[in-house]
């Protein structure tokens, strides 16, 4: 018989489950088996497991049966003394199965156990050491009361928040992400209650093994970083849903008698208040965009107006409501381009929206005569919506890159790139820094490599070494590091998520590749035809929609730059600043153009806006490259700025070729205003 059986259900986390596999590979004990109960992925796990892991247990689901009923499903043939419930979206120290084993070994009145547990940032996942649902507790956690007073017994009941998380303790439950019980408490009680289907039933196994006369322990002299919710992002459910009606289940169960009729109805109501405060909380963040965005437009105006005519007197007089129609009309149009809902940060479509909205609203003066209002106070309005509206999600995705906010709208950015580290200086390390380098897309900037001692001082180091593991700290404050990936053939998982809990209070996140494993997948569509699978790369810049939109957003940029730039241009062309340039075009195509004779690279370009609006040039696209070099074989229309000149990639002919093959791949207008914004900043 087998000292542990590891019982994994897994649901579309292929990577994460690799990683899972990884660490548990490395444990310090052999005598266990490993069982992964798939149910019904969709991205290959199955295979994945049959392939490269014959000796792995696998029962293959054709439909999703649940978390709990796969459980049992894993247990019916585990052939142990204990069972270890895992999910496949954590990573466990090399000595936590020996660890949980010997703990619950020493005590016959354990019955079940778990570790400590670290999210991806390092801090304590609070689920890991918890109480039942309770009035006593539910009522401090609703009102919130718990992350004031996290250390009072009476508050911080709920996530049991006033223990140690460094010292043992006998709790009433503990996270079914990661618990050790032994399989003869586990037939005992039952298993799982398959009615949960997703949420719950750690809880109410926890309960029932205390009803069964064993105790439930939290042992944090081992650790385990849980990547929590992976599986969920990828369900076809409301997850939300899926927790309250966990929750009733629950209490219809344990709270049904008559004697506990009153407890019942107050955790029922506490139920539906916390069901009601999360649907608000989610939307929080779009109802403050929506009142942002509102009081921008309506202040702008109010501005606009009064710079007009030095004072507010117009808004009370006969057409003083029509100013708030264009107000509309703006907020209108950020609606339609999904401000307040699923983009409600992104910074591009703010911009667009600011511009267009400035468009429709110079149309609607035109068209609707009785609703014409001064053209100053509508394009003093719209220079004070044009860098607000945009602005203020500029500030808050950089405090999100920085760690200073959380987001999980946040995407990858070009222009607000973590800045990196590399723990590991080996071979492993240095394929993982050049495969991100290979990737405008990695959201990454990275810094240097970190390790346990100077190891490797090459010149042939893709990114430079930087220090020691033990001087992060002090790297930190010198580099502003955002994030750290960990090799895990340099280190042991035991270190890294000592690192981890020794680090949490830096606002790291962190991140652990396998050995030959990639953390970054790139666009492309796998298309199964026969049997056998094609990628299909798609070329968003040969789309007619995107080359449409591409080229409205040239002719409006240029168009606004032109006059906003038009006293320097003036200037510079009486004084005869300006010199005729030849560049390479697309397809071998040459182009005469003129710039200004100006060591700034800013207003030497500046001209080259008129190129831009008849069609010659693009704000974004590939290098200008001059025509005296040989044919470099431009892939796009020539830009003013592009990928190749925030990156510095001018003289690297095969990397300024990956860059325009990714250009035309990802095109969007998303993309092309980071780029701008950051050729601005970088001047």
């Amino acid at each position: 018989m087998n000292k542990i059986s590891i019982i994994i259900v897994s649901y579309n986390v292929r990577t994460y489950l690799s990683n899972s596999i990884d660490s548990i590979l490395k444990s310090s004990i052999e005598n266990f088996e490993l069982i992964i109960v798939d149910n019904n992925s969709f991205d290959g796990t199955a295979e994945y497991i049959s392939n490269n892991h014959p000796s792995i247990k696998l029962i293959a689901n054709n439909s999703n049966v649940g978390f709990g009923k796969a459980v049992n499903q894993g247990a019916k043939i585990a052939n142990s003394e204990h069972l270890l419930i895992l999910n496949p979206d954590t990573i466990i120290e090399e000595d936590t199965l020996e660890k949980l084993i010997n703990y619950i070994e020493n005590n016959d009145k354990i019955g079940m156990v778990g570790p400590k547990i670290l999210n991806a940032d390092g801090s304590l996942q609070l689920s890991c050491k918890r109480s039942f649902p309770t009035i006593k507790s539910a009522i401090p956690k609703i009102l919130g009361l718990d992350k004031l007073f996290p250390n009072s017994k009476w508050f911080g009941r709920y996530n049991l928040t006033f223990l140690d998380p460094d010292k043992n303790h006998i709790v009433d439950a503990i996270s079914g992400s990661c618990m050790l019980i032994r399989n003869n408490v586990f037939k005992k009680i039952g298993g799982f209650d398959e009615r949960f289907f997703m949420f719950g039933e750690d809880i109410d196994i926890c309960l029932r093994t205390w009803k069964a006369n064993f105790e439930v322990h939290y042992f944090p002299e081992t650790k385990i970083i849980h990547y929590k919710g992976e599986s969920v992002k990828t369900a076809p459910y409301n997850s939300r849903e899926a927790f309250y009606e966990a929750m009733d289940i629950y209490v219809d169960k344990h709270y049904s008698t008559t004697l506990s009729k009153i407890s019942r109805a107050f955790i029922l109501l506490g139920i539906r208040l916390n069901k009601f405060l999360s649907m608000v909380i989610e939307k929080k963040s779009m109802i403050l965009s929506l009142f942002l965005d509102s009081s921008i437009i309506t202040s702008a105006f109010l501005f606009a107006i009064n710079f007009r005519f030095g004072n507010y007197t117009p808004i009370l007089s006969s057409q003083g409501l029509i100013p708030f129609i264009y107000v509309a009309l703006w907020i209108l149009v950020c609606a339609g381009l999904q401000l307040y809902s699923r983009y409600f940060l992104s910074y591009s479509r703010a911009l667009i929206a600011s511009i267009l909205g400035f468009l429709i609203a110079v149309l609607f003066t035109y068209f609707f005569n009785q609703f014409a209002y001064s053209r100053l106070v509508i394009i003093s309005a719209f220079i004070v919506i044009v860098f607000f509206v945009p602005g203020w999600r500029v500030f808050t995705n950089y405090l999100i890159s920085r760690g200073y906010l959380r987001s999980e709208t946040s995407s990858k950015s070009l222009l607000f790139s973590r800045k990196t580290i590399i723990a590991g200086c080996d071979d492993e390390g240095i394929r993982i820094a050049e495969n991100i380098l290979r990737r405008f897309d990695s959201g990454l900037d990275l810094i240097g490599f970190i390790d346990k001692k100077n190891i490797r001082m090459s010149e042939n180091l893709p990114i430079p070494f930087i220090g020691l593991l033990d001087e992060i700290r002090q790297l930190i404050n010198n580099h502003k590091i955002n994030e750290v990936i960990f090799s895990s053939s340099a280190f042991k998982n035991k270190e890294i998520l000592n690192f981890m809990d020794l680090t949490r209070d830096l606002r790291l996140t962190y991140r652990v590749v396998p050995n030959e494993q990639d953390i970054l997948l790139g666009k492309a569509n796998i298309e199964d035809i026969g049997g056998i699978s094609f990628i299909n790369i798609e070329y968003n810049l040969f789309h007619k929609v995107h080359r449409f939109s591409k080229r409205v957003f040239d002719i409006m940029i240029s168009t606004f730059l032109v006059l906003l730039f038009s006293p320097i241009i003036i200037g510079l062309t009486i004084f005869g600043k300006l010199v005729k340039v030849r560049f390479w075009g697309e397809n071998g195509s040459i182009i005469n153009s003129r710039v200004f004779k100006t060591e700034s690279k800013f207003l030497r370009d500046i001209p080259l806006l008129f190129d831009v609006f008849i069609g010659q040039l693009s704000i974004v696209g590939s290098s200008l490259i001059d025509n005296k070099e040989s044919d470099p074989g431009i892939l796009c229309k020539p830009g003013i700025t592009g990928l190749e000149r925030i990156k510095n990639l001018k003289f690297k002919s095969d990397t300024r070729k990956a860059a325009q093959y990714y250009y035309i791949q990802n095109q969007n207008l998303k993309l092309d205003v980071e780029i701008i914004i950051k050729t601005l900043l970088n001047g």
